[in-house]
């Protein structure tokens, strides 16, 4: 519909004739000049004509002045609502509409071109949205985790029996909440903040770039593991003191990038550490 209103734009400025849009402006404008004066010629006899047209123009001013404002609030809220405003410093986080449930959808599928066109397919067929997709990369094979809005009446087992029909290999399907909907990079950044500034300890900076369940400091790292390890949904992280922090989530296994991230994290705050004993 656009391409054809924007041909009827453009034939309205090139093609030559009475009723050319140039030629209607003007009589448009003719009309409204006589109308005025007309206006003014009945008016001007009156004994309180000058005052009437006075109040006139200054209420044709203040409507129109109100219909902008409010045209203009309507807009600011629509736009609100759109990107999720809140507080100065906090993510823009578009919730899910009434009624929606957002869930977490973590796939483990063959990295290959394409892969993923089937289970999009399968998540517009069902009307769900998606509103964000972290990328875990592994070899052959790669894990993507998405955060999609889905309508009320799909629960886990729906969305779980969807996405196995897609050539996915593995599927973990879990609700999610709307504050894991800001970048992964903005987050990391935030804790990396609050670290140097004293607002968050490791283990808690751990606890949220992991969404994990649990942290705890420990003279070895568990049988089977080395310090620096992640098996299934354990992952074990060297300390600065000779120790091991061990973080732990129930039911989604952590993937090598979630593990590199940690252990970066580790890091920040051991050379803050240094740092402050140095000074």
């Amino acid at each position: 519909m656009d391409d054809v209103e924007g041909n009827h734009a453009s034939d309205d400025h090139t093609r030559p004739g009475f009723l050319s849009r140039e030629a209607l402006d003007l009589g448009v404008l003719l009309l409204a000049a006589g109308a005025a004066h007309v206006l003014v010629l009945s008016l001007g006899h009156s004994d309180h004509g000058v005052q009437l047209l006075i109040a006139m123009g200054a209420l044709l001013v203040a409507a129109t002045a109100l219909h902008r404002w409010h045209r203009h609030r309507s807009g600011a809220k629509k736009r609100a609502r759109a990107v999720g405003l809140g507080p100065p410093g906090a993510p823009r986080l578009r919730a899910p509409e009434s009624g929606d449930r957002l869930w977490s959808v973590r796939v483990t599928l063959a990295d290959v071109p394409g892969g993923l066109a089937e289970l999009t397919a399968c998540f517009a067929a069902l009307g769900v949205d998606i509103r964000h997709m972290h990328v875990h990369p592994g070899g052959v094979e790669t894990t993507d985790e998405f955060l999609v809005n889905a309508p009320a009446h799909l629960n886990e087992e729906d969305l779980y029996s969807a996405v196995h029909g897609t050539g996915v290999r593995e599927a973990i399907v879990r609700p999610a909440d709307v504050h894991e909907l800001s970048d992964t990079t903005s987050r990391t950044l935030a804790l990396v903040t609050a670290l140097v500034e004293g607002a968050m300890t490791l283990e808690g900076a751990l606890l949220s770039l992991a969404s994990a369940q649990d942290v705890e400091r420990a003279d070895a790292p568990p049988e089977g593991m080395e310090a620096d390890d992640v098996s299934g949904t354990t992952m074990a992280l060297a300390a600065a003191d000779g120790g091991v922090l061990v973080v732990r989530r129930v039911g989604v296994p952590f993937t090598a990038v979630e593990f590199a991230r940690c252990r970066a994290l580790v890091r920040v705050s051991e050379s803050l550490r240094v740092r402050a004993r140095r000074s």
